[in-house]
């Protein structure tokens, strides 16, 4: 083969492959499209992990979250979270941690829920969105046997014990202004230090304090108070997307009945009126209620 020929077929295998680059690479920016449409197809709820709730929850506020001996979560809210998840086509990773914890977490982007029995304040809808209302609840003080106080004002000046972070620990200066606040990360340990007498009393929920007189024979609710906000779990700002599936699943659950049965798994007392007034379905689920 001559010079000349070697030359014009050189030049036409370039050409070749330049064609062959100008129709790869179309197709490349065709394929990154596609696969960012994908993404989101697949995780339509911007979860941190498509498929997976990686949720907040605590390990020590019965009866909404608590750990079984065998540490698996268990509670109110787990088993709310369970449904909608399971619903959602979804599986749940819990963490354990505190409420100021699971709070922090979902600002930080570590979480995508918080599923424990979180009071819907202003404060905490500065820097979270809660779901609809799961539960409306009550203020309680926890003390021991030995007490005969019975009044929200007979505590002043005493040692009362609030969990860092937890709605009672806002309404203390109201609820007792003049106590002296002792605060701890978890509810078990408020209860340990009350039983041995460190402190005089723990302000706590009145669900939470039923479920602890349960366990300890030696502590008596002194005083009790409706609330004025409702019990629920939080997602990060702006999850919209997520919030809405999760109040569909929810109402889902209380027009079926699902939500019924979870409330008496859990509580003797019936709902409030303002949970009923937020969800019309439960009345004629729990006779009697107004």
């Amino acid at each position: 083969m001559s010079i000349s020929s070697r030359n014009v077929l050189g030049r036409r295998r370039l050409l070749a492959l330049a064609a062959l680059s100008g129709l790869v690479l179309p197709l490349t920016g065709c394929g990154g499209s596609g696969s960012a449409d994908t993404g989101k197809a697949s995780n339509p709820y911007g979860l941190i992990e498509a498929g997976t709730i990686r949720s907040a929850t605590q390990t020590g506020q019965p009866p909404f979250a608590y750990a079984e001996d065998s540490g698996k979560p268990a509670g109110f809210i787990v088993d709310v979270t369970d449904e909608a998840a399971k619903r959602l086509g979804l599986k749940v990773d819990y963490k354990s941690t505190s409420v100021t914890g699971s709070l922090a977490g979902l600002t930080a982007g570590q979480y995508d829920l918080a599923s424990s029995g979180l009071g819907v304040t202003e404060e905490r809808q500065k820097s979270v969105d809660f779901t609809k209302p799961l539960f409306w609840s009550t203020v309680a003080v926890l003390t021991t046997s030995k007490s005969t106080i019975s009044t929200f004002d007979g505590f002043n000046g005493k040692r009362v014990g609030v969990v860092t972070g937890s709605s009672q620990e806002a309404q203390l200066p109201t609820r007792i202004p003049k106590a002296q606040p002792v605060r701890f990360q978890a509810q078990n340990a408020a209860v340990s230090q009350l039983l041995n007498g460190s402190i005089d009393a723990f302000l706590v929920g009145g669900p939470d304090a039923t479920e602890f007189m349960k366990q300890y024979k030696g502590l008596r609710q002194a005083v009790s108070a409706p609330v004025d906000h409702p019990t629920s779990m939080a997602v990060p700002k702006k999850h919209t997307a997520f919030l809405k599936a999760l109040d569909q699943k929810i109402a889902d659950m209380v027009a079926d009945g699902t939500y019924a049965k979870l409330y008496r798994k859990y509580f003797t007392t019936r709902p409030q009126p303002e949970l009923i007034a937020a969800w019309p379905a439960l009345k004629s689920q729990f006779p009697g209620a107004k």
